[in-house]
Parts: structure tokens; sequence; C-alpha cells
């Protein structure tokens, strides 16, 4: 018999690989009653849309497909913070495919069937496919990332990040933590009252059985599409206008129904018991999808058909899903061709001599590779492997073609080959005097169009800092700038120092800035700090911030192991955007505290040099007694030094070639430092 059901679905956490699991307590119920408390007037049309969809399940008579499926195109939205829920591609395909088996009955495990339920184990006759062009006919693989910290929560909230027309993509988010469960779902009469809603929330581990899912975690995904085509746990559910819950396993569950004719009332099952008769009338069919007893191999004629009826039913759209015009407006059946030349590159930095991978993203039916790797080698393979002999910055290009068209593309200081030996101490950078951000030796990355700009009308201690405007940014994305290698061999103190200004949108926004080193050429990174809460340097502002001298903070680093003493080291400087202001850059400095303090007092106000910069003499005037002076290179390379008893000096450079330099003068106050500009 029909009755009515429960307002989210869920499953519970696996405990091990022997079939034995147990209920992970949750907020997922409360969520829901919360919702009604918050929203009552939901309960009305719930009600009303849940009796309209049992009226056409009961009037509903199966159709034969003649071998032709349902097709349904999906999205994979990966909301990810950087960890292991943000899986791979391959791990994500894998998951549509093995959705697919099952729904079509091709799971190898059939012949593991109990023979009481082989014959009514169903081919489902439904497909799913990831989408081949977006919401506004772009190119698209179906698969979009997004960075949030949602993904710890991984309830509804998710959905407010991205959500895909209803009508047109049936909406998968992958999370690290769902709710609390593997997954969850709305039904179609929940779904239809909340739209933005609608759509498969699981945990990154539970997609696909391979990468950092299994065999027995694969399930989950099946078994939610099964919420999401009107299909009700096997035991039953909540009743949505009483609005009770109904656990499983529990011996009042007998009197219940899941609204399919055959599968036996059950009280549902946590252990893969095959034995099981837990309502005394006949065996229960414990390796149902929609069970909990995580051996699913099957579903039934019966959810066949209310699969169906649910396609066929304007509820929640569900009927617009597979039409012709809804499948070529996807891509999946429009001659889509090539229509996106990209590729990506395993990290950004390595060292010489060191194997680089690089995969092809083009889209789509590309039969034909043709790599640049920027040192005048080339290469046709797909996913191809280069070794760079010579350190530098390399622009890399990849032309494709689908047989009738090409496309190319070239990504500029693609990736950064560092040298064997990192250059001696200190390194300097205040983006003075520069015409780009290329020419400061640092190595910047952006997984934006957005990228560091040098920005001329701020500064931290002069006219001129590196700058992300990404005020617009709705989403979360990574910046960062890489130091040259350094060299911290023979270095006793070192210290890592920059400022830099931020400014909130809202006092919501968690946009956070990381400092990691690396001794191995980017391959592993090591946290040296992390700024969230604090990160602010001036009071909020819903405009365009650009920096006043007095809002910019400095970041001092000398918590670092000697293990990183070594030939090759870099600093990276990593801002991640959250919805909050621009961010701006200045005075990066790296050096030995030992030997050359070049900090705070770099710009020290009490003297000055002229002209700077300057095609030969320069003057130096302190309003203290000047000991010594020094005049090096940004790699510590002394070329000029002396002392002298006086408050000024004349300098002439008329042997030194152009550049950039630093000039050193020793007073009572200390040593301090300032950069000059040889022309």
């Amino acid at each position: 018999m029909i009755k009515n059901y429960y307002f989210l679905s869920f499953l519970f956490i696996l405990l091990n690989l022997n079939y034995t699991y147990s209920q992970q307590h949750c907020g997922t119920d409360e969520m829901a009653l919360e919702l009604l408390n918050q929203q009552p007037e939901l309960l009305t049309p719930w009600k009303k849309q849940w009796y309209f969809q049992e009226h056409l399940i009961q009037n509903y008579q199966t159709v034969s497909r003649g071998g032709n499926p349902y097709i349904i195109p999906v999205v994979v939205h990966v909301i990810h913070h950087d960890g292991n829920e943000n899986i791979s591609d391959e791990q994500i395909k894998n998951g549509i495919q093995i959705l697919t088996r099952n729904y079509r009955k091709q799971n190898p495990d059939t012949s593991e069937i109990v023979a009481q339920f082989k014959p009514i184990a169903a081919d489902m006759e439904v497909e799913f496919q990831l989408a081949k062009l977006d919401p506004n006919g772009n190119c698209t693989n179906g698969i979009n990332r997004i960075r949030s910290t949602l993904t710890t929560i991984g309830d509804h909230q998710v959905k407010t990040l991205i959500h895909w027309p209803r009508d047109r993509y049936v909406n998968i988010y992958i999370v690290r933590n769902a709710a609390g469960l593997a997954g969850h779902a709305l039904m179609p009469f929940q779904a239809d009252t909340i739209p933005q809603w609608d759509g498969i929330v699981i945990a990154g581990d539970y997609m696909g059985n391979i990468g950092t899912s299994n065999d027995v975690r694969s399930v989950v995904l099946s078994h939610e599409f099964g919420h999401f085509f009107n299909l009700f746990h096997v035991w039953g559910g909540n009743n949505v206008p009483g609005f009770y819950y109904l656990p499983v396993a529990q011996p009042s569950n007998c009197a219940e129904d899941d609204g399919v004719d055959d599968t036996p009332n059950t009280i549902g099952w946590q252990t893969c018991n095959l034995n099981g008769n837990s309502c005394d009338t006949m065996l229960d069919n414990v390796q149902n999808f929609m069970d909990y007893a995580y051996c699913a191999r099957m579903f039934t004629e019966g959810q066949k058909q209310r699969v169906h009826a649910a396609l066929n039913s304007p509820v929640a759209q569900r009927n617009n899903l597979w039409t012709t015009q809804n499948l070529l407006e996807t891509g999946l059946t429009a001659n889509v061709g090539l229509c996106k030349a990209d590729f990506k590159i395993n990290r950004h930095l390595f060292c010489v001599g060191e194997s680089v991978q690089f995969t092809d993203m083009s889209l789509h039916d590309v039969t034909s590779w043709n790599w640049n790797f920027g040192d005048l080698s080339t290469s046709n393979l797909q996913n191809p492997q280069h070794t760079y002999t010579n350190p530098g910055r390399y622009d890399v290009t990849l032309s494709v073609s689908d047989g009738s068209n090409s496309m190319s593309k070239t990504k500029q200081n693609a990736l950064v080959i560092l040298p064997d030996t990192g250059q001696s101490l200190p390194f300097y950078e205040d983006f003075e005097y520069r015409n780009s951000i290329e020419q400061t030796g640092l190595h910047p990355f952006s997984e934006h169009e957005i990228n560091w700009t040098l920005f001329q009308g701020a500064g931290s201690n002069g006219n001129q800092c590196a700058a992300l405007f990404c005020n617009d940014d709705t989403l979360s994305y990574q910046y960062a700038f890489y130091t040259p290698a350094l060299d911290l061999r023979n270095v006793q103190q070192p210290v890592f120092t920059f400022k830099y200004a931020f400014a909130r949108n809202h006092t919501s926004n968690k946009d956070n800035l990381k400092v990691k080193i690396s001794k191995d050429c980017g391959q592993f990174w090591t946290t040296r700090l992390s700024i969230t809460d604090t990160l602010a340097s001036a009071p909020e502002t819903e405009t365009n911030f650009i920096p006043q001298n007095n809002q910019w903070k400095k970041v001092r680093i000398s918590n670092i192991p000697p293990s990183f003493f070594t030939k090759n080291v870099v600093f990276k400087i990593e801002f991640t955007s959250s919805g909050g202001n621009n961010f701006f850059v200045d005075e990066i400095n790296m050096y030995d505290e030992a030997t050359i303090g070049i900090e705070e007092n770099t710009w020290n106000e009490s003297w000055s040099i002229f002209p700077n910069p300057t095609f030969d003499n320069i003057f130096i005037h302190a309003s203290s007694i000047i000991e010594s002076w020094k005049l090096i290179t940004l790699s510590g390379r002394v070329l000029m030094r002396g002392n002298t008893y006086n408050n000024q000096i004349q300098l002439s450079l008329a042997e030194i070639p152009s550049g950039i330099y630093l000039v050193g003068i020793q007073t009572m106050e200390g040593m301090s430092w300032k950069k000059i500009i040889k022309r």
C-alpha cells in the first residue's frame, strides 16, 4: 500500500569493510524540522505535490523503451577546501560510469543476487552523462571546482555557490562532509517547492570505486539518485503530512511500506544478512540499492516503474531532463566537436632535470596533439612528460585537432624551472622603478583570469606595489607569489618579511593568507603562517579598496626549521579570496638577521639618497654620523665598501653596470638599507 513519506534522504557512514555499519548521528532531520518551523507554509505545497505525484504513479503504465534508455545530463560541482574531497576528474567519471552500470543492471555482481529476487531484478533503462555544454551554450566537461569552507558542512548551503538549471541538469555536489552523512537528496515533491535546493550532495570518498572511494562505498550515488527519482527506502520513510522520523531497523517498520509492490516489507538492514526475514512474511530484499546494508546489487521491476513515472512527471521538472531538445542543448546529442584547447601542469615550480607532467584538458573529440614546451622541444603525445635542462620561465603551447578543426592554447610563464642552487641573501623587492611584475624576479601565479599586476598609486613605502584586484570574486580563488630559489646553507638566522594591505567587504568574509616554504622546488610545502580572522589591515568597505600609507600590516617569518637551510629554498605568499576585497603586497624581504638587517629600517627617514635613479653619481645624506657604508647586489655580493666619519657621502657608480642595488650605511642607530637604480 502507499503511504506518506519523509523530507530528506540519507545514508550512514561506513565503519568497516565486512558489511557491518552503524548509524551516523547527524542533524539532517533537525535541519528539515527547522526549515518547516521557519517556513511552515512549505508543508501545504509538499502535501499537494506528493498526492499529485502518487496519483500519477498509480495510473502510470510502463512503456517499453525499445532499448533506448532515458539519458540524464549531469553536472558535478566539486566543493573543496584543498583537501581530499577535491577528487580527480578520473574518479568523477568513474562514479558516473558506475552509476550508469548499476541502473542498467550491468554491475558484474548481479550473479550474486539471491535466487528469489533474480527474476525481478530490473534494468532501469536510465543512463547518465556529464554535460558537454553549460547553461550558456559554452563548452564544458561537466565538472566545476569551487573552493569553499562550506565543504566541511555539506548541507544545502553548498547549492548557493553554484546551481545549474534543474530542469536541464542534475546537480551533483562533491563535499568533504555531507552534513554528517555519506549523501543526501531531495525527493521530487520537496524539490518542486525548493528548486534552488534540488540536487544530490555526496561525500567525495563515496564517489566511484577508485581514488578515495572503494567498491562498497560506490553504491551511495545510486541510492541517492533513487531518492531523486522518487524512490523511498525499502522499509518506508518519513511521513510528510505528520512529519515523523522512521529510522531503520525498527520493528514498527513492518507496518510501513515504500510504495512498491515487489519489495517485501522489512524493518531495513545495516548488515548484509541475506537470510533476513525481519517481518516474518518473506525474505527481505537486503541487496536492494534502497536499503542500508551496503551490499546492493539490484533495483526491482516495481521500482523501475516508479522511477519511470517520476521521469514522466512535471513535478520538479524531471520530465524535461531527457527530452530531445534538452539533450541537444546540453551537448549530449549535439555534434559539439572540438570547442576548447586547454591543458594543466602538475605543479608550477620544478627543479632543473625534473620530469614535468603535462595533461591535455581540451574538449571535445580531440584526435591529435602538438606540444611546444618553450625550449625548442615538442611532442605529439596526449599527456607527455618533459624534462627541462636550463632554469627559467617557459611559455607552453598546445595545439589540438579533431581532424577537421584546430585550436591552440598558450600559457605565458606556464612554469618555472629553478636552478640547482639558489641565489644568496639578501633578496629584497619593493616594486619601485619596475615596469612589470616579470621584472621583479618573483614568480606570480593565479588560478583565475585575474592575476597580479604592478600598481602605481599605493605602496607601503613608495608609490608602487603588487596588487590583486579581486573585489569582484564571487567564488574562492587562489593566488600566489613564489620567491626565486634562495641559498640558505650559510645563513644563521633567516628571516622572511613582507607587507600587505587588505580590507573585507563584510565581517563574514573568510579570505586567507598563508606563507609556505619548500626545499624541493615546490613538490611539497610546509606552512609557517596562516591568517584568516585577523587578516584585515583596514576597515571594511564595499567599494574597491586602495590602501592608505597607514593601512599596511607586516608579516615576519623567523620560525624556519634548520632542515630548510639548504641550497634551494622557495617561499610562497598564498592568498585565497573568499568574497573579500582587493589585496596588495609590498617590500618582500629575505635576509640573514645575523649579518644584514634589511628590515624595518630599510627606508629609514633619517637618511636619503639622490638622485635615484641615477646615471652616475649618488649623494647620501644622513642626520647621524655615517661610520661605514656598502654597495651590494640583490644577491648580497659586495661591490663597494668604505669607512667614513661624516653625515654626507658622494659615490661614483660610473664603473657599475646598470641594474638595481642596495646601499647600506652604519650609524649609531644600526645598519639600514635603501635600494638604488643605476640606469
